[in-house]
């Protein structure tokens, strides 16, 4: 991942130096494409050879922006792309990615033919939504592609084990319209083996009883473990629908036992911003609303260009840290809409300023805050990291520690 820097040869100068559309303000998330294609490369490992890894890209690619990541995944030997609504799948469509793309979660009838004629995967995650599907005008179109998926112990989607029989006839009775493609369940807790392991014994209870049934899902497809499953009951599975740990995080399941680095996991994005002022306030100053903080020393003041509009919780005031060269610093003051400060007083570097890189998540020098951190502080889940990063915040993606696309509100200018 990219350094942290102070001599004006940073994430801004290489963006504009590699002819990339220039930073609309100093404050952004670095997203590291190699880093994603070891993790791509290290799941497929854990595999078997004929096995695939289907990528989970969705909420905009848990925040870090889908299309980008998308492609990166492919090349590093991804089979699919999944998403969570029809919309994120066309996104996928419009991008001109042509892998295959499925949506994990029910398609509304309006968009069945679309998803048809796009190629994209649906779902059957109920007799209701199943009923939608077979009505759906599908004449002319190409088969539509369709998952079903069971319930086997999470209790918040999916067709029950005694109406699946039923639901694979009527699906099988509508090809060529309808393509049924797979049978599936996700995990409530992977961490907890033994449930882990009934689910699975559920789902192969419910496809075998299917298979007893001289019913029609002879060479259907069954996947069930995600990123956490993936690690405590993937081996011998053939499937893996990796999201989480796809972006370098440790699955919110292992996060007690495990590390990222225990689980060979490349951090994959780093938040950053660079200040926008930099003040010597004398003690008995007030700083941000309130005030929320008040200089009990003459103090050197850092105010940076982000704030809870971009993803930083209104709720770590006061507890947030930053790193700068390599330095731990408190946050201070309130956490606004679009600004931050931050106390360096104690920071050893008399020049410290604005071309240097204070690092919310991410390495810096010889320390680093990561997602699993910053989590534990919000009393939250890695996931609800990445993804209440606002569109306003720049994604700048990177190859080899060089910038090579930005995805920003205005960078089609």
């Amino acid at each position: 991942m990219s350094p942290t820097t102070r001599d004006g040869a940073g994430i801004p100068e290489a963006l504009v130096a590699a002819g990339l559309p220039a930073l609309g303000r100093d404050a952004w998330v670095e997203v590291d494409l190699d880093a994603i294609a070891v993790n791509v490369r290290s799941f497929r490992a854990r595999l078997p050879a004929s096995g695939h890894l289907d990528v989970v890209l969705k909420a905009n690619g848990y925040g870090l922006g889908a299309v980008e990541i998308a492609r990166a995944c492919i090349d590093a030997g991804a089979r699919a792309l999944l998403v969570a609504t029809v919309d994120e799948a066309l996104e996928l469509r419009d991008a001109g990615i042509t892998a295959p793309v499925r949506v994990l979660w029910r398609v509304p009838p309006a968009y069945l033919r679309i998803a048809a004629e796009r190629a994209i995967g649906v779902p059957a995650t109920s007799p209701h939504v199943v009923d939608e599907i077979l009505a759906a005008d599908l004449a002319g179109a190409p088969p539509l592609i369709v998952d079903a998926e069971v319930e086997t112990g999470l209790g918040r989607d999916g067709i029950l084990a005694s109406e699946l029989g039923e639901i694979v006839d009527r699906l099988a009775a509508a090809a060529p319209r309808v393509q049924l493609r797979g049978i599936w369940s996700h995990l409530s807790n992977a961490e907890e083996v033994d449930r882990a392991e009934g689910q699975r014994r559920a789902l192969s209870a419910a496809i075998d009883a299917l298979d007893a049934s001289g019913g029609a899902a002879s060479g259907v497809e069954r996947h069930l473990v995600a990123s956490g499953g993936l690690y405590t009951i993937g081996s011998g599975e053939q499937v893996a629908r990796v999201g989480i740990a796809l972006y370098g995080v440790v699955p919110n399941a292992l996060r007690s036992s495990s590390s990222a680095a225990d689980l060979g996991l490349a951090a994959v994005y780093r938040l950053v911003a660079r200040p926008v002022r930099v003040v010597q306030l004398p003690a008995g100053h007030g700083v941000g609303y309130g005030p929320a903080f008040t200089t009990e020393r003459p103090s050197r003041i850092v105010t940076l260009p982000i704030g809870y509009a971009d993803g930083i919780s209104y709720d770590e005031k006061g507890h947030a840290e930053v790193l700068a060269r390599g330095v731990r610093l408190p946050v201070v003051g309130t956490i606004a809409m679009d600004s931050i400060t931050v106390d360096a007083t104690d920071h050893p570097a008399a020049d410290l300023g604005y071309h240097d890189d204070f690092v919310f998540i991410g390495p810096s020098g010889s320390d680093q805050i990561e997602p699993v951190d910053v989590a534990r502080r919000r009393g939250t889940i890695t996931n609800e990291v990445s993804t209440s990063f606002a569109a306003r915040l720049a994604r700048v993606y990177t190859r080899g520690g060089a910038p090579v696309a930005v995805l920003a509100l205005g960078s089609g200018r």
